[in-house]
């Protein structure tokens, strides 16, 4: 499998999905360790939508062309998931770190790791 890296964007093939999934070919990015992808055969990624909807939650992160994207796109945490390398077709593009910074806060939120204040 080609040499991902945390923060790039791919082609992911989610097929089949089930029930309300998130599924199809679409753009992810990938989220876990660097060293993970080395040991294992599982990435774990956050898939984006082309449907962006009028208000962009806390939950959301909007991307596009400075990405590497066609159009405009919007990554939903809440559909993150291991998926097998095998499942990655190709390399689209990259998060700054800025916005991998507001990934990484958006995980939080849905998984109730912020600290309350």
């Amino acid at each position: 499998m080609a040499n991902m890296k945390r923060g790039e964007i791919w082609i992911a093939n989610l097929e089949p999905g089930f029930g309300r999934e998130i599924h199809k070919k679409r753009p992810a990015v990938i989220l876990s360790k660097n060293s993970i992808h080395a040991n294992s055969n599982h990435v774990i990624i956050i898939p984006a939508s082309s449907l962006v909807p009028k208000i962009i939650g806390i939950e959301m992160i909007l991307i596009g062309k400075k990405e590497g994207l066609d159009k405009p796109s919007v990554l939903l945490p809440v559909f993150i998931r291991s998926i097998d390398q095998k499942r990655l077709i190709k390399k689209v593009g990259k998060l700054s770190k800025a916005k991998l910074q507001e990934v990484e806060e958006a995980v939080k939120i849905i998984l109730s790791l912020r600290r309350e204040e």
